[in-house]
């Protein structure tokens, strides 16, 4: 028998690597493995078999691989072989072969240990941070890799690192360690007590510091609210912004070449707190001066690198002169030079001084290129630097010596990679253009000479099928430009394709030489697609509450189809699109073993179930007070504090789907909103089926309060990255609380509930670049709605209403928005007027700004409030630009338009014909301000209307309102109004 072949050969495999191992059994393969097997030499193989009975590789491919079958002569060579050929798949650890007489054949078997590969990682039962993903990073167990006991070891000590330095020095880690033999997995979930987290205590302060270390100690906020607050808890990141808010201090302070340096961290275990022990080494100040140019301290500390970096050397100083210049020349001192000089003075402290000469100050009034044919000029100027003067952005124009060189090479660049090898680009530059003094014009020639074009392509390697795919997605084909760019494109196009389509080792080369007619080149593309791989299986690991179905059906790859990356990422990504985990990682087991199929691995996390947001705001506006009073109907100043509530569950019975309740209280409204959102109803991940209830009491139209119960169910479906389509049914009660403000003969009509069922549909058109702020696209809705007795309402109506909202950046910092809404409610069956709720209402701080909140359109002839119209149309117009830095704005605004009657009463014109005329165009003029914050701008809006309306209002009580007396006084929308709310008008 080969035993003791196998016994040497199971000691050197478990010690060494796989390349090691396959040395070390040439070595040893000639006269150890030969005399042992000599008995057995050129006898037949009666029979080969497996032990284990259930191996990781499937019997066709442990046979495709073994260089041995039964009946033919054993020879030590073959045997040595297929030793080579297991371990190279990597799916063994230990190979041990042993051959026996049976008869008179031999039986060879092979004794293997299959390797365990890591499958999930998960750690769980901190508070964060540490979240668990930094916890799972932080194990460096990567996912499909060899796992060896040692591993988990290793792992533990690495998580023990973690919570000390996030303040749990008193946990403990338990790992479980779960080994799956049909997949050759390990899941390790390392489950953790954490303890309490330790807190800080002050710090001790060493070294030089030059500041009082209670001073320090305020600056690292350890101590939060001015110091009045406990100590916060020790996290590794809140120590470091400790420390960065130190070395901020001394940057701020020109102490640029400061050191802070944690020594220890000492930890007082009776009382869980710990001290920080920092090293601070002021230096000297360093002071700053440009002699030449008024430069001033804040535009220095954003262009100098010094003080980004808090350190000076000669290559910072060299990078600022640079910054320096490239700072003048944007302000059109194109000559302007820099050089710096040091010194230390008697102090201590060093003096740094930049002399600059600025030169002329010049304009850059004219460029001109020629010569270009085969590229239009805006092609080429997309891609150049240099930009004449211009009154919106650039007053000077942009240009310098050495952007003109590199828009050269630009140019050149461009030709080159689309076959022009002979490009020539020069240029010229003239001063006093035109006779006027200091204005530059840049002449630019190019000549273009022949372009190379690609006279054939040979694909060598490949077959049929896929010359035909390559052919549709390549550059270089017959007839088109020939450059050494569009060939290193498609070596790329051609890997990229074979990788996806299982050939992760495919290999490429080229040849290319002229062609027989002038300007050609024939190209071959040799190609060696190498083995290919399969999936044998995808695994999952990490679902606790979701369904497997969920996952797998948002899985495109399938056991026996070629190995595709881009099919493993496109599956991870839908995964993430459910929303319903917090990671998903996947790998492929085993990635560097020789194998024909490969387990593909998603581990994911679950995100956590349930999230509660909490708000406070206040509205201010003249917003009014109320439905209890015949005062003021067309507002007043008003304060309106509110507080939200929401509180969602998502992955609801592991489905994806999500419950949902927002609550929101003010004094003006009460609202609360359940719904239930399934995101990708029917395994459409462009299909949205959302069920919402919603009970509202509304105060916003000082006309009426309103009490609204409403059900309704939305099927959305996204038809592309910008495009949605929205269809809908809705019934709701609306009734009418206490006595609406209005003459009191429409008080019975007014005053009854009303129940409105209806279909709607909508279409969504969103192309802006930011939605909270966007600076450039385009945002379109139009919105159909129809109301009938079927449906369970009231009254039959129809509604349309359409918004176009553009956005043009007319520079850097200039954005030039505008808006147009239309709206028309048509009745046609049912009660004889539309119920009041169910009418437009406009005004306020994100439609017609010179009114107050829902003051636009119609009122009441008689008491004056505002009754609502069955038409709309506004348009607004914004010019946004930077104000103070860079989170404060300016806004010049005109809004225009009205709420009206109907349709047939729109009108623009400027004056009211009289008291009792709303139908006209109402125009605001006004100035805002907008603070940029992570959730949009905070705004405020003053707005100036010389036609705001004029109408009769009632001074009286109640009862005389209804059984007579009091009288009409003449009142006015207020000519100035004022809006602070948050995010964009539109």
């Amino acid at each position: 028998m080969v035993t003791a072949v196998a016994l040497i050969w199971s000691l050197v495999s478990t010690r060494l690597g796989l390349c090691a191992r396959v040395f070390a059994l040439i070595l040893m393969n000639g006269a150890l493995l030969t005399a042992a097997l000599d008995p057995y030499e050129g006898r037949p193989i009666a029979a080969i078999q497996f032990e284990p009975a259930k191996q990781p590789l499937t019997d066709i491919v442990l046979r495709s691989l073994l260089p041995l079958e039964s009946g033919a002569l054993l020879r030590a060579a073959d045997v040595r072989s297929a030793i080579e050929r297991l371990y190279a798949t990597g799916e063994y650890s230990d190979i041990v072969v042993d051959a026996k007489l049976e008869g008179a054949g031999v039986v060879v078997k092979f004794i293997t240990t299959a390797k365990y590969f890591v499958g999930s990682v998960s750690a769980e039962g901190v508070p964060e941070p540490p979240s668990r993903g930094q916890l799972v990073v932080a194990t460096k167990l990567q996912l499909g890799t060899d796992y060896a006991p040692r591993d988990s070891t290793q792992a533990v000590e690495a998580l023990y690192d973690v919570l000390r330095r996030n303040g749990f020095y008193d946990s403990r880690i338990a790992p479980s360690i779960e080994r799956d033999p049909d997949t050759q997995e390990v899941r390790l979930k390392f489950v953790i007590q954490p303890g309490p987290r330790a807190r800080f205590d002050g710090a001790t302060v060493t070294g030089h510091p030059d500041r009082p270390a209670e001073k320090i100690v305020a600056s690292t906020g350890w101590k939060p609210f001015f110091g009045l607050l406990p100590w916060r808890g020790l996290t590794e990141s809140r120590l470091q912004a400790g420390l960065e808010g130190i070395r901020n201090w001394y940057s701020k302070n020109n102490h640029l070449l400061a050191h802070v340096t944690l020594t220890k961290l000492d930890r007082d275990e009776d009382t869980n707190r710990v001290t920080p022990v920092i090293n601070i080494e002021a230096g000297p100040r360093v002071k700053v001066k440009v002699v030449g140019a008024n430069v001033s301290g804040g535009r220095l500390r954003s262009l100098l690198p010094i003080y980004q970096e808090r350190s000076v050397d000669r290559e910072l100083l060299i990078e600022g002169e640079h910054k320096l210049v490239d700072y003048l020349r944007s302000q059109g001192y194109f000559e302007a030079e820099a050089s710096f000089d040091t010194e230390s003075q008697p102090g201590g402290d060093e003096a740094i001084e930049y002399d600059v000469h600025r030169g002329g100050r010049h304009k850059l009034v004219y460029l001109d290129i020629t010569g270009n044919h085969y590229f239009g000029r805006e092609t080429l100027r997309e891609r150049m630097y240099l930009m004449p003067a211009t009154w919106l952005r650039y007053r000077f124009g942009r240009y310098s010596p050495e952007y003109l060189e590199k828009d050269m090479v630009s140019i050149r660049d461009l030709y080159r990679s689309n076959g022009f090898r002979d490009v020539e680009v020069t240029s010229r530059q003239q001063d006093n253009f035109r006779g006027k003094p200091r204005a530059i014009a840049v002449f630019i020639q190019v000549k273009e000479g022949p372009q190379w074009l690609v006279d054939k392509l040979e694909l060598t390697g490949a077959s049929e099928a896929d010359r035909r795919n390559l052919r549709s997605i390549l550059h270089s084909t017959t007839g088109e430009p020939y450059s050494d760019s569009n060939v290193a494109s498609d070596r790329d196009t051609i890997l990229d394709y074979y990788y996806n389509d299982g050939y992760p080792n495919a290999h490429f080369e080229f040849t290319a030489v002229p062609a027989a007619k002038p300007n050609r080149m024939d190209l071959n593309f040799e190609i060696d697609a190498g083995k290919r791989e399969y999936v044998r299986n995808v695994i999952v690991n990490g679902l606790d509450r979701t369904h497997l179905k969920l996952v797998t059906q948002r899985i495109s790859l399938k056991p026996g189809e070629p190995l595709s990356q881009t099919e493993i990422t496109e599956s991870q990504r839908r995964l993430y699109d459910l929303g319903i985990f917090a990671r998903v990682n996947t790998a492929i087991q085993n990635p560097d073993g020789d194998e024909p199929s490969k387990y593909v691995i998603y581990s994911v996390e679950e995100a956590r179930p349930y999230s509660v947001t909490l708000g406070f705001g206040a509205e201010i506006a003249r917003i009014g007070g109320g439905t209890t009073t015949l005062d003021s109907p067309a507002g007043a100043t008003g304060f309106s504090p509110r507080i939200s509530i929401g509180v969602n569950r998502i992955n609801f019975l592991g489905d994806g789907h999500t419950v949902g309740l927002q609550t929101l209280v003010s004094t003006f409204e009460q609202r609360a909103l359940a719904t239930y959102t399934i995101s990708q109803f029917n395994n459409d991940p462009n299909l949205t089926l959302q069920f919402a209830a919603l009970f509202d009491i509304s105060k916003n139209v000082r006309t009426f309060s309103a009490q609204r119960e409403e059900g309704s169910v939305l099927l959305g479906r996204k038809l592309t990255k910008a495009v949605r389509i929205e269809t809908r049914y809705v019934f709701r009660k609306v009734n009418i609380l206490g006595t609406p403000l209005v003459t009191p003969e429409l008080i019975p009509l007014y005053s009854q509930p009303v129940r409105v069922g209806l279909v709607g549909v909508s279409f969504i058109q969103d192309r802006r670049d930011d939605p909270t702020d966007a600076h450039h696209g385009v945002y379109n809705t139009l919105d159909l709605s129809l109301a009938a007795e079927a449906l369970g309402s009231q009254t039959g109506f129809g509604r349309v209403l359409a918004r176009n909202a553009t956005y043009h950046q007319l520079s850097k910092s200039l954005t030039l928005a505008r808006s147009t809404t239309f709206g028309t409610i048509n009745r046609y069956s049912g009660l004889s007027d539309i119920p009041l709720a169910e009418r437009f209402f406009s005004g306020g701080s994100s439609s017609q700004r010179a009114f107050p909140d829902n003051q636009a359109g119609p009122r009441d002839l008689e008491t004056g409030f505002p009754i609502g119209g069955n038409a709309l149309l506004l348009n607004s117009v914004e010019m946004r630009f930077p104000l103070i830095g860079e989170n404060i704005g300016g806004v010049l605004f005109n809004d225009m338009g009205n709420v009206y009657s109907s349709i047939g009463d729109i009108s623009l014109r400027w004056r009211q014909r009289d008291l009792s005329d709303f139908n006209y165009g109402v125009q605001s003029f006004g100035f805002g301000l907008r603070y940029r914050t992570p959730v949009g701008p905070v705004r405020v809006d003053l707005s100036l209307s010389p036609n705001s309306p004029r109408f009769f209002g009632f001074s009286g009580t109640y009862n005389q309102l209804i059984f007579g007396g009091g009288q009409q006084v003449v009142q006015r929308i207020n000519i100035f109004q004022f809006h602070i709310s948050l995010g964009q008008a539109f």
